[in-house]
C-alpha cells in the first residue's frame, strides 16, 4: 500500500507538469512571435517592428559572423529603431535585439548591390511634395515655395551650378540672397552656386513664387550641374504645378471627419462621448508631501487626441496642412487653456500635422490636444480645424466642433474623509462614554427616546422609502422638493421635538441610533454610506443643540432664540446635505451640476429651518406632558 500511495503522487506530479506544460504551449502558440522590417538607409539601417518593443540592446553581425556593431539603447519603446553602421553592398546581415523581458528578436537582411548615391537633389514645389510623383496643386494668386534641397553624402568637395527655370504661369516674388534672377527668351531663371565641403552637408534655400490664373498648368525645371573635381554629372528635375481656383479646391479638400477623444493612435475613447473631455487636477495633498510646486506644469503629455480626416475628391493628390485650435465659444479666440507648452508645436500654442491625400481618397491625421493644468476651467469650447494646402498660406476648407471640458476636483474625496473623520470619531467617543451617559438616563427618558427613534422611523424613512420611486417618477432630478417634507421639515422637527423635551446631550444621538436600527434591520439599509450620514448628522447636530443653549436647558423662549435654533439647523443640513452629495459623487461615481448642488442646499435649510421653528412649539407641548 506505502508502494502504491507514492506512485499515486508520482503520477499526479506528472498530470500536473502535464497540464502546466500543455497551457503553457496553447498560451505561447496564440502568441504571433514579434518580428520586423529592415530598409538600408545612407546612415546604416532602419528596423521597423511589428508592435512597440522595450529594447536592451542591439547586435549586428554579417554573414561570416563578425560583429559590425554591438549597442545598448536607452530605457523607452520603439516602434522604429535606427541603426547606424557602415554596411557593404550586396551582403547579408544579421541583427540580434535583445529585449528587457529577456526574449530575442532575430532579424537577417540583404543589403543593396549598389552602393547610396553620393549625392541626392529634390525639387519639391509647392514645399514639402514629392513633385516628381505627384502634381503640385495650389490656388491662384496664392504665393508659395519652390524648395531645393541637396546634400552631399561623400566625404569630399562637391561644387556646382543651379538654374531653375520657372514659367510664365508663375511670377517670381523672391529669390535666395545666394542666386539671381534673370531672363531669358520670356522665362524666368533663377541661377546660383551650390557649394558642399562636408559629408552630410545640405544646401537648402527656397524661391517664393505667385501663381497666375485658375486653370492652368506649369512646369518648373530645375537643372544641377555639379563637378568634384574628378567628374562632372547634372541632374534635370521637372514639378508640375496645377493652378485652381479657391473654391474648386475647396469643394474638393474637406474635413470629413473629426474624432475626439481619441487614443494616440487614433481610436474612439470607449464609453467617452463624442467632444466631452475630462480632466482630473493634481491633488494638493500630493502636492503637500511631495513638494511639488502650484504653478508646475502637468501637461508635457497631450490631455488627448483629435483625429480630423480628410477627404479629396479631386484628380491630384493634395498635401494637406491641418491645424487645430481649441477656441472660446464666446469670444472665439484660441483659448488659454489649451494652448500647447512652448516646447511643443514650434511654440505656435496650437496643433498641427501634414496629411498627404490621395485624388479620390481619404487620409487620417491625429493631433494633441493640450492643456494647461493652472488655466483649466469646465466649460464649453469649441474645436476648429482648418486645411490648407501645404506650402500655400490660403485656408480651402474649416470645421467647428462643440467641446465639453469637465474639470474633476478633490472636494469628494475631501469631504469624504472630513465626514469619515467625523463618523469615526463620534462613533468612538459615543462607544467610550457609552456606560457612564447611558447611567445618566432614567427608565422613563430611555421609553422617550425610543418612542422619538421609533415615530421618526414611521414618519420619515417609512414614507421617503416608499414614495421615493414614485417622486423620482413624477418630478425626476426635483423629488427632492417633494420628499424633503418628510426627511426633512418632519425630521428636525422630531429631533429638535426630542432636545426640548430632554435638554441633555446625547439624546438625540441615541434617537438617530434607533432609527438607524430600525431602518437597518427592516429595510436592510445597513451600507457604509448610511453609517456616515447618521453619526456625522448626529455629530453635527449635537454640536449646533448645543451651541445654541437647547440641550443646556435654556430650551426656546424667545423668537429669537427660535429664530437663531432654525438657522443654525438649516446651517447643520447644508453642512450634511452637501457631504453626502460629495461622499455619493466619491463612492457611486456620481456627478452633479453645481446649480443643481446649489439648489437641493437652498431647499433643505428652507425645509429644515421650518421643521426647527415646528419642532419648538411641538416640544414645549409635549413636555408639559411627557414629563408629568
Amino acid at each position: 500500500m506505502p508502494h502504491y500511495n507514492k506512485l499515486q503522487k508520482f503520477g499526479l506530479v506528472l498530470l500536473v507538469i502535464g497540464l502546466v506544460y500543455g497551457a503553457w504551449r496553447l498560451l505561447g502558440a496564440g502568441q504571433e512571435a514579434p518580428g520586423g522590417q529592415i530598409e538600408f538607409t545612407r546612415q546604416g539601417v532602419e528596423i521597423t517592428f511589428d508592435r512597440e518593443q522595450q529594447i536592451r540592446q542591439i547586435r549586428v553581425r554579417d554573414k561570416p559572423g563578425e560583429t559590425v556593431i554591438a549597442s545598448d539603447t536607452g530605457p523607452g519603446g520603439h516602434k522604429v529603431l535606427p541603426v547606424f553602421i557602415p554596411w557593404r553592398p550586396g551582403h547579408e546581415y544579421e541583427f540580434e535585439i535583445c529585449l528587457r523581458d529577456g526574449g530575442k528578436i532575430r532579424l537577417s537582411a540583404r543589403s543593396p548591390d549598389k552602393p547610396p548615391a553620393t549625392i541626392s537633389f529634390f525639387l519639391q514645389a509647392p514645399y514639402g511634395l514629392n513633385s516628381e510623383e505627384n502634381v503640385g496643386l495650389v490656388t491662384n494668386g496664392s504665393t508659395f515655395a519652390i524648395n531645393l534641397l541637396i546634400t552631399n553624402h561623400a566625404d569630399q568637395k562637391v561644387g556646382g551650378i543651379l538654374d531653375v527655370s520657372i514659367p510664365p504661369e508663375l511670377e517670381v516674388a523672391a529669390v535666395p540672397p545666394v542666386m539671381r534672377l534673370e531672363r531669358r527668351d520670356g522665362v524666368n531663371h533663377v541661377l546660383g552656386p551650390a557649394s558642399l565641403t562636408a559629408e552630410n552637408e545640405i544646401w537648402n534655400e527656397q524661391i517664393q513664387v505667385k501663381a497666375g490664373e485658375a486653370g492652368r498648368k506649369a512646369t518648373i525645371t530645375a537643372r544641377l550641374h555639379l563637378d568634384n573635381g574628378r567628374e562632372q554629372r547634372e541632374w534635370d528635375k521637372q514639378a508640375v504645378i496645377q493652378i485652381s481656383s479657391l473654391a474648386d479646391i475647396s469643394n474638393n479638400v474637406k474635413v470629413a471627419k473629426v474624432d475626439l477623444p481619441v487614443d494616440a493612435s487614433g481610436r474612439l475613447e470607449p464609453k467617452v462621448q463624442t467632444g466631452a473631455l475630462a480632466y482630473q487636477p493634481p491633488s494638493r495633498l500630493l502636492q503637500f508631501f511631495t513638494g511639488e510646486r502650484e504653478d508646475r506644469r502637468f501637461d508635457e503629455d497631450p490631455l488627448t487626441f483629435a483625429a480630423i480626416r480628410i477627404s479629396n475628391d479631386g484628380d491630384q493628390q493634395v498635401l494637406a496642412l491641418v491645424t487645430a485650435k481649441m477656441t472660446d465659444i464666446v469670444t472665439g479666440k484660441m483659448s488659454p487653456a489649451f494652448t500647447a507648452p512652448q516646447n511643443k508645436n514650434g511654440g505656435l500654442g496650437y496643433s498641427y500635422g501634414i496629411a498627404a491625400v490621395p485624388a479620390h481618397s481619404s487620409n487620417q491625421v491625429i493631433l494633441p490636444i493640450y492643456l494647461d493644468e493652472n488655466r483649466a476651467v469646465a466649460g464649453k469650447y469649441e474645436l476648429q480645424t482648418e486645411t490648407r494646402i501645404f506650402g500655400v498660406s490660403q485656408v480651402v476648407s474649416t470645421s467647428k466642433q462643440p467641446v465639453t471640458l469637465t474639470v474633476h476636483d478633490n472636494k469628494p474625496l475631501y469631504a469624504t474623509l472630513f465626514m469619515t473623520l467625523v463618523a469615526v470619531l463620534g462613533v468612538s467617543w459615543f462607544v467610550w462614554r457609552q456606560e457612564s451617559a447611558l447611567r445618566r438616563v432614567s427608565s422613563k427618558e430611555m421609553v422617550i427616546v425610543a418612542l422619538f427613534g421609533t415615530v421618526t422611523f414611521v414618519t420619515v424613512n417609512l414614507p421617503a422609502t416608499v414614495l421615493m420611486d414614485i417622486a423620482h417618477v413624477i418630478f425626476g432630478p426635483f423629488s427632492f422638493l417633494f420628499t424633503g417634507f418628510f426627511s426633512q421639515t418632519v425630521l428636525y422637527a422630531l429631533m429638535v421635538a426630542l432636545a426640548v423635551v430632554l435638554p441633555r446631550p446625547g439624546a438625540v444621538s441615541l434617537m438617530i441610533v434607533v432609527r438607524f436600527i430600525l431602518n437597518g434591520f427592516i429595510f436592510g439599509h445597513f451600507s457604509p454610506m448610511n453609517i456616515l450620514l447618521y453619526a456625522a448628522l448626529a455629530v453635527f447636530l449635537e454640536a449646533g443643540l448645543f451651541f445654541t443653549g437647547v440641550t443646556r436647558g435654556r430650551g426656546c423662549r424667545s423668537r429669537l432664540s427660535i429664530v437663531i435654533l432654525a438657522v443654525v439647523c438649516g446651517v447643520v443640513d447644508i453642512i450634511t446635505s452637501y457631504m453626502s452629495m460629495m461622499a455619493y459623487m466619491m463612492l457611486y461615481r456620481l456627478y452633479y451640476a453645481d446649480w443643481y448642488i446649489w439648489t437641493v442646499l437652498a431647499a433643505g435649510f428652507v425645509y429644515c429651518a421650518i421643521g426647527a421653528a415646528i419642532g419648538c412649539r411641538l416640544g414645549d407641548s409635549l413636555k408639559r406632558t411627557a414629563m408629568d
